[in-house]
């Protein structure tokens, strides 16, 4: 029979598989030391590391991919409330050269509107009844958005009392006869068209006085709204949200518009009523829910700042002088949690947790991110296997440093993530896709020395 532990120079290689909330047949583990078939598995239940559910002081969703608009009751998360507010902006295009200009919203003297209409587009993600129609107004705003300004989820925009105009939508909306995707139109007050156009001689030039000059628009949904939409901003295309406005002039009979993208100040206001649900006790001010008062469950939602942590703080019984040479985390999405209602996130990114339960930031106030090779200014994207509803996040990196007491750490975050241009992960907070996780599971292989 072999030895338990074998001896290669004096090095024991270990593989310890730890449970957080409970044990599992060691023979199911199936991980591979570097191919090493000698390598010995020992099963462990002893070390345990703490699982919570902390939530954000803020979360910045001014300026993202999307704005959310609706009511929707999550069973698992509560009462949710989201309100968009945008300003229209000038577009921007890129030249033969490659570079970046501005199309001047110019018109000539004595312009007459014909129209104003908001374009709305969909991406096919919606929480909640896709079916009910959900019903809004447009409200304008009282004071022009702040064009520099991110805004944060619980800011919410005074507008004006008298709606521009009320709609009403369902899943349906947004796709053809042909099943093809279809943006929707609202129409606005001819005047406000007059309003943007009268303003193009002293502000069609220049975004920050445009965004001055014309003041922005609020969508709030009805009270009896059961899905909250979102809405894609972002730079003019035919997959954006846009506003258009149509005019001409006397004696002419060409017709004249020009659109407008959602591409500068924008943000949704998000209320959150987790009363009656299992995060009831979470709050800015108790910020911290331990995975034991929650049915050994953790959380993680978009738009809302909650995300999971992991404390390492217990990866000191595994002794002293050991080399970590792979560490991978396991979480598992909750199967009761899973709705086709509620989007479940699939990206996902790691940070290291600061003071008072917050995602750390560098000397410049930027957050960051948990790499393979430190803290960054984005991370590794985690994706979510679909098919078993598992995550793997490789973190050896993060645990040799604090084995080898080279670092001190607060624990980890699990936070949804946004892909970027160039496959990196930054927090995610225009969306209300959400996970709930049990089981999780942390599996190194080290060396003892």
């Amino acid at each position: 029979m072999k030895k338990i532990l074998v001896d290669l120079q004096k090095m024991s290689f270990l593989l310890i598989t730890v449970l957080f909330f409970s044990c599992e047949n060691p023979s199911d583990i199936g991980f591979d030391f570097d191919g090493n078939a000698d390598a010995t598995s020992v099963y462990t239940d002893t070390l345990s590391l703490d699982v919570s559910t902390i939530i954000s002081d803020s979360t910045v969703n001014g300026k993202s991919n999307y704005i959310l608009a609706g009511i929707v009751n999550d069973p698992v998360f509560g009462l949710i409330k989201a309100s968009a507010y945008f300003q229209p902006s000038l577009v921007n295009y890129t030249t033969n050269l490659g570079t970046t200009a501005l199309d001047t919203f110019s018109v000539k003297p004595n312009p007459i509107a014909d129209s104003l209409r908001l374009r709305i587009v969909n991406s096919g993600l919606i929480y909640g009844d896709t079916i009910t129609r959900s019903f809004y107004n447009i409200y304008r705003l009282k004071s022009p958005m702040n064009y520099t300004k991110n805004y944060n989820a619980n800011e919410s925009l005074e507008y004006e009392g008298a709606s521009l105009a009320r709609f009403g939508i369902n899943s349906k909306s947004f796709v053809s006869d042909s099943n093809t995707n279809i943006a929707v139109f609202i129409n606005l007050p001819k005047s406000i068209a007059q309003e943007i156009l009268n303003a193009a001689p002293t502000a069609g030039a220049d975004n920050a006085k445009f965004s001055t000059a014309i003041k922005g628009f609020a969508i709030v949904p009805e009270g009896t709204n059961k899905a909250v939409y979102s809405f894609i901003t972002g730079h003019l295309s035919a997959s954006t949200s846009t506003l258009i406005a149509n005019w001409h002039y006397q004696g002419d009979t060409t017709k004249y518009n020009y659109a407008f993208d959602l591409n500068g100040p924008r943000h949704s206001h998000i209320d959150f009523n987790r009363s009656g649900s299992l995060l009831s006790e979470l709050s800015k001010s108790k910020n911290e829910l331990s995975a034991k008062l929650t049915g050994n469950t953790s959380f993680v939602q978009g738009g809302s700042g909650i995300s999971t942590k992991i404390n390492f703080a217990n990866v000191k019984n595994l002794g002293t002088n050991i080399r970590v040479s792979k560490a991978v985390l396991e979480f598992k999405l909750k199967a009761e949690s899973i709705n086709a209602l509620h989007p479940k996130v699939f990206n996902y990114v790691l940070a290291e947790v600061g003071s008072n339960n917050q995602q750390t930031r560098n000397s410049s106030n930027s957050l960051t991110y948990l790499t393979p090779i430190g803290s960054d200014l984005s991370g590794v994207v985690y994706t979510l296997v679909d098919s078993t509803n598992t995550v793997n996040m490789d973190i050896t990196n993060y645990l040799q440093k604090i084995t080898n007491k080279t670092s001190v750490s607060n624990g980890l975050m699990i936070m949804p993530a946004v892909v970027t241009t160039t496959g990196n992960g930054l927090l995610a907070n225009d969306n209300l896709r959400r996970s709930v996780f049990t089981k999780p599971k942390l599996k190194i292989y080290y060396t003892k020395y």
